[in-house]
């Protein structure tokens, strides 16, 4: 029997690759791996010119966040707003950097909701959208 052994990527969609990297690299601190803008896209892959100006475009950043490849595509369209808690994706940070991470989101201009402590004793998330309207959540266990 076949068996799925982890989870390859996760994709997101953005509508401005730069902002999405000042946000997800910069501000969170997520480590770029790969651009594939105009210009690299189209070294790599001449034969799919058309498809850079289609709704859903080839070109995003390809991040890593721990051991999972978070991919961020550029969208044509702004999203939806997000519905109130899913989909989210959710990322682990150490007890004592939650607070002073979601003091430099709000400085970014986001703002943000919690510590919120709706699990298990010790467990804290704070929820935020990013500038695309994703809904993202920073979660830790072993917070007082």
């Amino acid at each position: 029997m076949a068996t799925i052994s982890g989870i390859s990527h996760l994709t997101l969609p953005v509508t401005d690759l730069d902002l999405a990297e000042r946000f997800y690299v910069e501000l969170l601190g997520l480590a770029l791996e790969r651009r594939f803008d105009r210009e690299s896209f189209l070294r790599f892959r001449p034969d799919r010119a058309a498809e850079l100006d289609a709704a859903l475009s080839p070109l995003h950043l390809a991040l890593r966040c721990g051991g999972v490849q978070l991919d961020l595509f550029l969208q044509r369209e702004p999203l939806r707003p997000p519905l109130p808690a899913h989909p989210h994706l959710a990322f682990e940070v150490a007890p004592d950097e939650l607070e002073p991470l979601a003091a430099r989101i709000e400085a970014f201009g986001v703002p943000t909701d919690g510590p919120r402590r709706l699990g298990p004793p010790g467990q804290a998330s704070i929820y935020f959208t990013d500038p695309f309207g994703n809904l993202l959540e920073l979660a830790t266990m072993g917070y007082e």
